[in-house]
């Protein structure tokens, strides 16, 4: 392992590829996985805490078994991290406003495609292992966040947030001081150029509580600058995808019979592969190489925060100017792109409100109009633009999972 691997905290509803970027980070010697904070989304905060606890049970069966192809997911599975189990925080249950909603169309109610539900209980939760111990942490998630960034230098912690952003923004408001100490956030949420996931105009983490959103990407501009963020926004993580075949293995295949961790891999990813499945066209032959692929959204995000100092491997991203739509009945949790090019002044800003704000300006010409408006924060975040590709994400990926056999 390297000398000193880079505090991460997850913060995350899992989710089935919630649970294959824990596993990511966890076989990467590049972090160490200090906490793990959890928040509705996915599914609710009971299977969330319980999904966790199933991994946990499947990895530990998994290294007895001598079938996980990775020493240093082994390493922590028998002793957690630092020598002991990583902390794992119930957080948020609800947004910041609004009514709640789950992926459950996506990941099944239990969050796992229903493994919770199977007959005989294949892959119970642990009652206790090295890895995350018996209990949720006393703490809440915002609460341990918080704490997190107060143990370590400020700038050196960071940040997966995979989930709808609700923790992280009761986090900034209890102490936005505090929060302000942490060095890197990777967002996965949003879509810019691209439709939504959830509704036409919105991406499902931004869609289940837009009003935190709104708090880390425009209200903490406006109380002390912009905070570190990299968002991750569909527009870039539908580009990183690999065949479901690859995830999903047969019954009779060589790994699929030696390790517990893939066979529950493969149930669990039996309901995300068939609504995949369903968005070929009808009418026309299944063309797999077009529609059976895994879209690895939060592995992405969580591979930024493992990858992002790597002097080999480029990550760029771009200034976006955008807001939040919270209060839309079609359109909560779209992002509202400023595309106008109306100049800096007013990027962003809706002119009506501007003038009524500051008042009236220049009212026998327009040659002031820009310099007469109060130019301010722009709201926005640094967008990922370009990535190490697909091809090496994939191949990355499978490695670390164990799973490039």
């Amino acid at each position: 392992m390297p000398a000193t691997p880079v505090p991460l905290v997850i913060d995350t509803d899992p989710g089935v590829d919630d649970l294959l970027a824990i596993i990511l980070a966890l076989g990467s010697p590049e972090v160490s996985l200090e906490a793990i904070t959890l928040s509705f989304g996915n599914t609710t905060l009971d299977y969330a805490y319980a999904n966790i606890q199933r991994i946990a049970h499947a990895l530990k069966v998994t290294a007895k078994e001598g079938a996980l192809n990775n020493t240093v997911l082994a390493e922590r599975v028998e002793h957690g991290t630092h020598g002991k189990p990583i902390r794992v925080a119930m957080g948020a249950s609800k947004p910041l406003g609004g009514r709640m909603f789950t992926a459950s169309y996506f990941h099944g109610r239990d969050g796992m495609s229903g493994v919770s539900f199977l007959p005989g209980n294949p892959f119970p939760c642990a009652e206790s292992s090295a890895l995350f111990g018996s209990a949720p942490d006393p703490m809440p998630a915002d609460e341990l966040l918080l704490d997190i960034l107060k143990q370590h230098p400020p700038g050196t912690v960071r940040i997966a947030a995979v989930a709808p952003l609700t923790n992280l923004a009761l986090a900034f408001l209890k102490d936005p001081v505090t929060f302000r100490r942490v060095g890197m956030i990777s967002v996965m949420g949003g879509a810019l150029d691209l439709p939504g996931n959830t509704s036409p105009v919105a991406e499902f983490n931004f869609f289940a509580d837009p009003w935190a959103a709104k708090v880390l990407l425009e209200d903490a501009v406006k109380e002390g600058g912009y905070l570190p963020i990299s968002l991750f926004p569909l527009d870039v993580t539908t580009l990183h995808t690999l065949p479901y075949s690859k995830l999903v293995r047969d019954e009779h295949d060589a790994l699929y019979q030696k390790s517990t961790l893939v066979r529950l891999i493969s149930h669990f990813l039996r309901k995300p592969r068939a609504v995949t499945n369903s968005f070929a066209p009808p009418g026309t032959p299944f063309d797999a190489a077009k529609y059976d692929l895994f879209e690895a959204h939060d592995p992405l995000a969580i591979a930024h925060c493992i990858f992002a100092s790597a002097p080999h491997l480029e990550w760029k991203t771009a200034f976006r100017v955008f807001l939040l739509e919270t209060d839309g009945t079609r359109t909560r949790g779209f992002c509202v792109v400023d595309r106008r090019n109306h100049g800096t002044p007013i990027e962003g800003q809706n002119k009506a409100e501007l003038e009524e704000r500051n008042g009236a300006h220049d009212e026998h010409g327009i040659e002031d109009t820009k310099t007469a408006i109060a130019a301010q924060d722009v709201p926005g975040a640094n967008v990922a633009t370009t990535t190490p590709g697909a091809a090496w994400f994939a191949e990355m990926f499978l490695e670390r999972l164990g799973m490039a056999t």
